[in-house]
């Protein structure tokens, strides 16, 4: 996919109408590609700006009327300046709004209160289920195949700046199958992979920036539903194609510890 290609399809991928194979496409094409990264970014400013209740406004009743006599003026020559002044008036309304939806974008970008957070965490919900098909569609589930979790745990050893911590839930109907590596976020990150009957869940942590422990907060993208939350000193990412009571159980254990 070209950058071409990939802004073509921005604005569907934004609003999560785009199927499991093209916002693959898109999230690996932004995930190496700064300048299309950044075209995405601003549009999902954009359609948080859209939405902001305060950017809508209701009709005046006397609009119409006054729509009406703006045309009527038009059909008559006697009118012509009064037409063209009215006219030049109302070319600068579009381009008011505009103007001021361009400021707003700015003051967000300049804003240092994570009010970007719901932008990021959009985003990174896409490309943890892009994560998620693309390890199965590309045969590349596992590099270290084991149901032993004292196998898996030190197989990061050395390959990661930090040791992720490893269980098994097989007694809960939740088989550790292995591990491997894996990039979110713009950084290394470990998967493990987990069996439920014949569904596949994958689980991605690395350090979190806050030591925080954060509640859970559930997604659902393409089919697939994703939990999210923090625990000591780790995000952690669980998404899978299983029910979310499933998953939430999941979850629930991965929490518990």
């Amino acid at each position: 996919m070209n950058c071409q290609e990939c802004r073509d399809f921005i604005d569907p991928f934004v609003d999560s109408e785009l199927g499991p194979g093209d916002a693959i496409r898109v999230q690996q094409h932004v995930d190496s590609c700064a300048d299309c990264r950044n075209y995405l970014r601003s549009r999902e400013a954009l359609r948080v700006l859209l939405g902001n209740p305060q950017l809508k406004f209701e009709i005046p009743e006397a609009l119409p009327g006054k729509v009406s006599t703006r045309i009527r003026l038009l059909s008559s020559p006697a009118k012509e300046r009064v037409v063209r002044k009215y006219s030049t008036r109302w070319v600068y309304v579009p381009l008011a709004l505009a103007a001021s939806i361009l400021l707003l974008f700015s003051l967000l970008l300049l804003n240092k209160n994570d009010r970007f957070e719901p932008l990021n965490t959009h985003s990174l919900v896409d490309e943890v289920v892009a994560s998620h098909v693309r390890s199965m569609l590309a045969s590349h589930l596992l590099d270290v195949p084991s149901t032993d979790q004292h196998t898996v745990k030190p197989w990061f050893d050395g390959k990661l700046k930090f040791a992720p911590p490893v269980q098994d839930f097989a007694d809960n109907g939740f088989r550790l199958i292995g591990g491997r590596l894996d990039y979110l976020d713009g950084q290394e990150v470990a998967a493990l992979v987990y069996q439920r009957n014949k569904h596949i869940i994958n689980v991605f942590l690395w350090p979190a920036e806050s030591g925080a422990n954060e509640s859970p907060r559930s997604f659902s993208r393409y089919g697939y539903n994703v939990i999210q939350w923090a625990r000591d000193g780790f995000n952690w990412w669980a998404v899978s194609d299983v029910s979310a009571a499933d998953l939430e159980g999941f979850a629930d254990l991965e929490r518990r510890g």
